[in-house]
């Protein structure tokens, strides 16, 4: 397995193509332990308001309710806004569930953001794989680089919200109004609201979908750019976020085919496999349990929510792969900027000498 893993990622002499999606994939899918060990701490994460959530409903449920009434209520109201089982037991426990609310939302809170840090972790643990490419005790290597980048993918993360914001304000704030109510349809500003002026009902449902539609792309080329940013960080050890960030976002200008191909391909894959796959499994599961509840079907439950969260960890490394393959064909290194990760021999600390690719693989030169 070892060597088979080897050959599956060693491909960065490659030029990416429009199947690295798919080698990305294969290289995420072998890495076994790392994508294993950040979806059980996750898990692990997530339990904690599940207790909660099951203790609290526990102990007001108790024996006064059958049990698959109450599940049945209980699964299709989890979805909701006000967590309960109908307007009469949200009524005679409103005080008991005001308090689990207000816990969960400073709880989750807390927990959203260690999940974030978390993220920032791993990228640098796939990135450190994605690069170094070792054979064994992968694991620490994917710990070692966690921490080796936290500090500046932090930094990274704070910039990607920040731009996000300024994307959210752009598009549903004054600008896009300005520019395109009162500019370009010459709109009433009192009417920019509710755009009750605009002369049909398709022309502001056109409208609405047009703004949302930009917006999403905004915001997904955002989060491709804070994939590019930390792999190029990685990539060249440096510790500049600002200038990473500019330098990748040239780089994304002059190559947008070769930099967004594999992650919109990557994307359209995880859809493709929670949505459709997924959801579809999930409805199956879901019209049974209306049918005749019983415990099978919330382990089914748990089940697909489950293989949803693994496959977004292989995701996350394969977004991470094939974004280290394609910035290793587009960044080339140079005399003042040297490739860290060229295959080098020599002590820690001390001069490090590169391997040449001859073919007995002992060739120094000096």
């Amino acid at each position: 397995m070892a060597t088979y893993e080897n050959n599956v990622d060693h491909d960065n002499l490659k030029r990416p193509d429009s199947a690295l999606f798919l080698r990305s994939i294969r290289a995420a899918l072998l890495r076994h332990k790392l994508w294993g060990s950040s979806w059980l701490f996750l898990l692990l994460l997530s339990a904690i308001p599940a207790m909660q959530v099951m203790g609290t409903v526990q102990k007001i449920v108790g024996n006064r309710y059958a049990s698959a009434d109450a599940a049945r209520e209980l699964h299709s109201t989890l979805s909701s806004p006000t967590v309960g089982m109908s307007e009469i037991f949200r009524q005679d426990h409103s005080a008991t569930l005001s308090q689990m609310e207000t816990s969960l939302s400073y709880g989750g809170a807390a927990l959203a953001l260690i999940a974030l840090l978390f993220g920032c972790f791993a990228a640098g643990g796939w990135l450190q794989i994605t690069f170094e490419q070792p054979d064994r005790q992968t694991l620490r290597r994917f710990a070692f680089g966690g921490g080796r980048y936290f500090g500046r993918f932090v930094r990274v993360a704070v910039m990607t919200m920040l731009l996000l914001a300024l994307v959210r304000w752009a598009f549903y704030g004054d600008p896009w109004k300005r520019l395109v109510y009162g500019l370009i349809l010459d709109v009433p500003k009192h009417d920019w609201g509710r755009l009750e002026t605009l002369s049909s009902e398709g022309l502001y449902t056109n409208l609405i979908w047009l703004r949302d539609g930009l917006a999403a792309i905004t915001f997904a080329k955002v989060l491709a750019w804070a994939i590019y940013v930390r792999t190029r960080l990685a990539l060249r050890d440096s510790r500049s976020v600002i200038a990473a960030g500019i330098a990748t976002y040239f780089t994304m200008l002059r190559h947008p085919i070769q930099t967004m191909r594999p992650l919109i391909l990557l994307l359209i894959v995880e859809v493709l496999f929670v949505v459709v796959i997924l959801g579809w499994w999930n409805g199956t599961v879901e019209t049974r349990f209306y049918a005749d509840a019983n415990g099978w079907h919330v382990l089914a439950f748990l089940g697909i929510a489950q293989i949803a969260a693994i496959w977004r960890q292989v995701t996350r490394g394969a977004f991470y792969h094939a974004a280290g393959r394609v910035s290793q064909s587009l960044i080339l290194p140079t005399d003042s900027q040297p490739d860290p990760w060229a295959k080098t021999i020599g002590g820690p600390g001390g001069p490090q000498y590169p391997i040449d690719d001859d073919a007995d693989g002992y060739h120094v030169t000096v």
